[in-house]
Order: structure tokens, then sequence, then C-alpha cells
């Protein structure tokens, strides 16, 4: 577990808590924002991965909470790092260095109500650039937290940022029964990364056991599943790569959910709701994936006997549908599926105000454009699977269904396909910002400042 000391917590395991707080800052005196930063790893409010439940339980004894800490290209270039260093960056992550903004609508179908000249604020071009996280299981922490680390601040950063954070909770009280507001359960499946976890065999064997993944898929600097690390220049100083070394690219999405509308087109169909909602997804209300089978079985008793399953055994998508949600973002094992699969680490929250619910999306990778970007835009919005699927709709659960008149296919043994029709946009997209999360040894390296070389 070499690792562990060199990443932050948010990004190899997150934080079990009711609640988060994120804020999208803007950097206005940089020396006062490095000033921060130092002060902020001074005091431990990063917490890294190892250890990580005592020193959250430590800093909950003294009023504060674990943060995160990323910072989009932008903030990197306000934090005055070196040409050489924003280089390789921009060389080695073109999303990162773009934005999202730049490639909404053609790497993330963001178009129509979606489309980037309407999302908030925050999410606008080059205005973030500094992307911060707390955690906590109540508001009157995050609350207090949030003062202290403002007035810890100053002057470094533009006042809105305190002043609008985005807000998520988890629905209920059962941190096993997480849901987002569709209803569906939350949070089931997270990669286990070679170098950071370990696998558990339980007991009573599995049928799909749990395996290790490349630490090079999430973490810059080490080699992926093809074997391949874009990271590993010899050409770059060892200051450069040392940098960029362990760190984590994200993508958070905000997407507003039209409850009433997916509810509606639910109850619509030819097929039970739980049935109709269960094929969608790809999984029962219970968590338990689509078989073959008519009904949902047992749910199991751990979050891997709910991930105990592979699609070798419904090749027909005679369970979960080729269509579905699951089976397009996390294909697993599947004859028909391409060798190079998409993995990324899920952090997300459900958000509720006023006027809105949706979900604050967050998730982690070694490659944008690969991985968080291909998902979206090629096997959520277009047809990954080709003559086996059917379906002409788009991702049923998260698709851009704007003047969608797509067909959803659900396979059947004995006769046609039930199809289901009528989509409409279900989520709509906010805002989406690009950050780099570095390993706590580069946080260092970026507070105390980096010469030019």
């Amino acid at each position: 577990m070499t690792l562990r000391p060199h990443i932050q917590n948010l990004v190899a395991n997150g934080f079990d808590t009711d609640r988060s707080r994120y804020f999208l800052l803007h950097i206005e005196q940089p020396i006062a924002a490095r000033q921060f930063l130092r002060t902020l790893l001074a005091q431990g409010w990063v917490v890294d991965a190892h250890e990580a439940r005592q020193q959250a339980k430590a800093l909950h004894a003294q009023q504060r909470c674990p943060a995160g800490l990323g910072f989009t290209y932008a903030g990197l270039q306000a934090l005055e790092l070196p040409t050489r260093y924003l280089r390789l960056a921009a060389e080695q992550a073109p999303a990162f260095a773009e934005g999202p903004p730049l490639r909404a609508a053609h790497r993330l179908a963001d178009t129509g109500p979606s489309s980037a000249a309407l999302w908030e604020e925050p999410f606008r071009h080059r205005s973030a650039h500094v992307f911060l996280t707390l955690h906590a299981d109540d508001t009157a922490t995050l609350d207090t937290c949030s003062q202290t680390l403002q007035a810890m601040a100053g002057a470094a950063f533009a006042p809105q940022g305190w002043a609008t954070p985005f807000d998520g909770a988890h629905l209920g009280t059962n941190k096993k029964q997480r849901r987002e507001h569709f209803g569906h359960l939350d949070g089931l499946t997270n990669p286990l990364i070679d170098g950071l976890h370990t696998v558990k065999h339980p007991e009573v064997p599995l049928a799909v056991p749990p395996k290790l993944l490349a630490a090079g898929e999430f973490l810059l600097g080490h080699r992926n599943a093809e074997g391949y690390n874009a990271w590993l220049n010899a050409s770059e100083p060892a200051s450069v790569r040392q940098f960029f070394a362990n760190g984590s690219f994200s993508a958070l999405r905000k997407m507003a959910q039209d409850v009433e509308r997916f509810n509606t087109f639910v109850n619509s169909q030819p097929l039970p709701p739980a049935t109709v909602r269960a094929k969608l997804l790809g999984r029962w209300d219970n968590g338990q994936v689509v078989s073959p089978a008519p009904v949902a079985g047992p749910k199991p008793t751990t979050r891997a006997g709910l991930n105990n399953f592979d699609f070798q055994n419904d090749p027909h998508g005679l369970g979960c549908p080729y269509g579905a949600h699951i089976r397009r973002m996390n294909p697993r094992e599947d004859a028909v599926v391409p060798v190079r699969k998409r993995p990324l680490i899920r952090r997300g929250i459900p958000y509720t105000t006023e006027n809105e619910r949706g979900l604050l999306g967050l998730f982690f990778c070694a490659s944008l454009e690969d991985q968080f970007e291909h998902l979206l835009a090629e096997w959520g919005n277009k047809n990954p699977f080709g003559v086996p699927n059917p379906s002409t709709t788009k991702d049923p659960m998260i698709g851009n269904h704007e003047g969608d008149g797509g067909v959803f296919h659900i396979p059947t043994a004995t006769g046609p396909d039930v199809q289901l029709c009528g989509f409409a946009p279900f989520v709509t997209t906010k805002g989406t910002l690009y950050s780099f999360f570095p390993s706590l040894p580069a946080l260092h390296m970026l507070a105390d400042g980096i010469s030019a070389e």
C-alpha cells in the first residue's frame, strides 16, 4: 500500500459522510492563495489515504472536517505554475487545458437546454480556479468549517465563490441504502485500485470475485490496463514528473433531474413500472442486477455481493438490456464489448434546492478524454455495441434526449422485443468542471511555489 500516503483520500476512498459542500473559487491574489494552501496543509485539512479515518476523526474532534483540493488549468496558471509544467499538462490532457465549456457540444453531448452557454456562472470558461470540497455529517459543521476557511483565506479568492457553494446531501438516513432522486440505489460500484486497495475474499467464494485495476487508469505516472503510461516522459525533468505523479483528474458535473417527467415516462410504458425502471437502469430497486429471472432475487448483504456479476451469461440482454445504463457505463465482461473498458471512480452526491433536485456527479480518472468524455459522447449518446443493441435511443438515464425519437428495446425469450418510446430529457446539465487533484507532495510543491527551470 505504498501509494496511500501520497493520494488525497477523496480520490482513493471518498468520505462516508452524509453531506458535502463544494466551493469553486477564483484566485484574486496568488501569494495569498499559496499561503492559504500552506496553512490548509499544515493544519491537516487535506486528508491522505493513509489512516484516513484517524485523520478525519482528529479533525472532527477540533470541529473541523476533511477536505479535498483540486485546480483547474486556469487555476494552475493563476498560481504561476511554470510554463514547462503547463505545457506537459496541455499536451497530455488537452481536455483539462481547454476546459469543458469548449468541449461541451462535441465531447459531452451538451446541447439544447444543457448547452454550455446556459451553464451556471461558476462553470463558465476560466471562471473557477480552485475546487475545494468539505465533508461532514451535518450542516452546522460545514457552516463552521466554511467560515473558518474563508477567514483563513482572507483576500486570496473572490468573495462570490464563498457565498455560493454547492451543497449535497445523501437521501435517507441509512448509509447502506443511499439513493438518488430517481429512486435508485447509488454508489454501488467503485473500482479497487492496485497499490491502494486489497481484495477481501469472503468465506463463500463469489462467482465473479472483485479484482484490482491498474493504478494508471486513475493515477498519473502509472501504467494503465494496456500497459501504457502517458506521463512517464524521460525528456522531462524529474521535478515535472514528480508534480503530476499520483495525481488524478476530476470531472464535477451538476445534473438537474426531472423526477416528475421520469416517473410519468415510466408509468406510461407497457410493462409494470418496477420492471421498466429496472430495465432502464440494469438493476432492480434493491440493487440486484436484472437477470433473465422475471423478478428480483434476494438482496445480497454486502457491496461485493451486489457486484457479483458480469454479462457473459446474458449474451442476448434477456436480463440487462444492452442499452441499459449500467451496461453502457460499466460493461464488465461482455463478449461484444470492446476490450478497452473506461473505468471511473464515482463520488456523486444528490442535491436539493428550493426549485431543483439533481446530482453533483464527481468522477476521477487518469484520462478525461479516454474515460469520462468517451463514456458520455460515445457510449452514453451513441450505440456502443452495434448490432447486438437494437435500441436507437441514448443512455436512458443520462443521455441527452432533446428531440430524441429513439426506441429502447427490451429483449424477450419467447417473442418480439418490448419497445419503450417517448423519451424526453430526464437530466439537464447545469455545468461541468475539470480539475487536477494533485498528490500530497505536489500540493506542498504548489504551496511553496515552483521556480521556472
